[in-house]
């Protein structure tokens, strides 16, 4: 996008209107009295950034909350559109090229993403700002959570993205920028590991309840790094046991007891609640959630997790529930079931099949975890074979993550049958670049077929 586009609409929505912000009354900084200077030139400033940056993030149809989630679910046949009159959605469910230029989820995940994206850079750009250590770590982290989450976005569903904001940027490969998203968390943990974060900064970000964040940056940090050490394994076709080694170590740090997800409240919605509520515009494909090719059936009555995530109103009707049953559900950052599937998976690639199995394990046998989430399943007692296992750690991520915007990716990382082929599991590989982009920027590369 031409920096003069995102440079404008960054400046008029980082400084944003006056917004309740999730959880408790914070404001956001008004334009009719701020300028762009006064926005990075006070600690206090840029905190009031950071609760524009979970805002951005989390609320509204254009949210990349929205988008991800339900591009991600449809993009491997999860979700069905009830009403073909929702076009945006109806175009996500039958992909390929079905999916035009100027669809919605692929247009305002992607703007949103890049905006996002520009903000978190701003408060990282002016940390020097904050004087005390605890205050400068505090919004390091923050920002850095929301810049990995923003990007880490767009390479599960783009082939490259732009990394600078000018005029005509140039675009990075998904390996580039994945290693940026990297970079930026790592920085971020080793900077939590030497000082906490103020009491000022933890007062002044959404709290579930009093002097407790909805996120705990630490195990957020160790969490997001697991999640993308684990894509970056894989990212060449060939897996890199180094990064496979930090994905097991970064996991295991992620704290599997500790909550950190986005709250809501009847001001600030809930976006995959708001339009699930409707019962009007998407629902769960099937009482499988869209497991196909060897990987289904899973009824209800064995796995606990088929109902805690759908119901059933009708024959072919399986409404949403958990992190979109509402306009105020909660909504995880991160499961302590990803956790240990990517212990599992690194394993498996590294054929330490007994060392996979004891992480499978424990999330099959678990009755419930801190989010309430529980397989109560059988030990795996398939074959201890790389293939078999990982076929099998595969059909728990798509239980234990449903709807969670990772199933595009992990389609591809565990090499399961793409569009056009044999059995196929999944409508695209990538999103197409959106209009906007394309009218916008010279250097917007061609589209990938699907």
């Amino acid at each position: 996008m031409k920096m003069i586009h995102i440079q404008q609409i960054a400046l008029l929505l980082l400084l944003g209107t006056v917004f309740p912000i999730v959880s408790c009354n914070k404001e956001y900084i008004n334009p009719s009295s701020a300028s762009v200077p006064s926005v990075t030139s006070s600690p206090d400033a840029l905190m009031n950034l950071c609760l524009g940056l979970q805002r951005r993030f989390t609320i509204g149809r254009q949210s990349p909350l929205y988008c991800a989630p339900v591009g991600g679910a449809y993009g491997v046949y999860a979700l069905y559109t009830l009403n073909i009159g929702n076009t945006t959605e109806k175009e996500l469910e039958t992909g390929k090229g079905a999916i035009t230029l100027n669809n919605s989820v692929v247009t305002q995940m992607w703007t949103q993403c890049l905006l996002g994206r520009t903000e978190a850079e701003t408060v990282l750009n002016n940390l020097n700002v904050a004087t005390e250590a605890g205050d400068k770590v505090g919004l390091k982290a923050y920002a850095s959570i929301f810049y990995a989450l923003n990007m880490g976005t767009l390479v599960q569903f783009y082939e490259q993205i732009p990394l600078a904001t000018e005029n005509n940027a140039a675009f990075s490969p998904r390996a580039e920028v994945l290693q940026r998203v990297i970079s930026v968390l790592e920085s971020a943990d080793a900077d939590l590991a030497a000082t906490n974060p103020s009491a000022k900064f933890l007062s002044k970000i959404p709290n579930r309840t009093p002097g407790v964040p909805s996120i705990d940056m630490k195990s957020t940090v160790k969490a997001l790094l697991a999640r993308y050490y684990n894509i970056q394994s894989m990212l060449s076709g060939t897996y890199d046991a180094t990064a496979g080694n930090k994905a097991i170590a970064a996991a295991s740090a992620a704290s599997q007891t500790v909550r950190s997800e986005f709250t809501f409240t009847t001001a600030t919605t809930n976006p995959l609640g708001e339009w699930n509520a409707t019962v009007n515009v998407f629902g769960a494909i099937d009482s499988t959630l869209g497991l196909r090719n060897g990987l289904a059936p899973v009824p209800a009555a064995s796995d606990p997790r088929v109902g805690f995530y759908i119901s059933q109103t009708g024959p072919t009707t399986y409404p949403l529930k958990a992190f979109a049953l509402n306009t105020t559900a909660i909504y995880p950052v991160y499961l302590p079931g990803e956790m240990s599937l990517i212990i599992a998976e690194n394993y498996a690639r590294q054929s330490q099949f007994v060392q996979a199995k004891t992480a499978l394990d424990a999330v099959r046998t678990k009755t419930t975890d801190v989010f309430g989430i529980g397989a109560s399943q059988p030990a795996y007692s398939g074959a201890m074979t790389m293939p078999a296992l990982l076929q099998d750690i595969y059909k728990q991520r798509r239980l234990e993550l449903f709807v969670s915007g990772q199933e595009l990716e992990d389609s591809r990382r565990f090499g399961r049958p793409g569009p056009n082929q044999p059995g196929e599991e999944r409508n695209r590989n990538f999103y197409p670049y959106p209009l906007i982009e394309r009218d916008n920027n010279l250097n917007t590369p061609a589209d990938p077929a699907i």
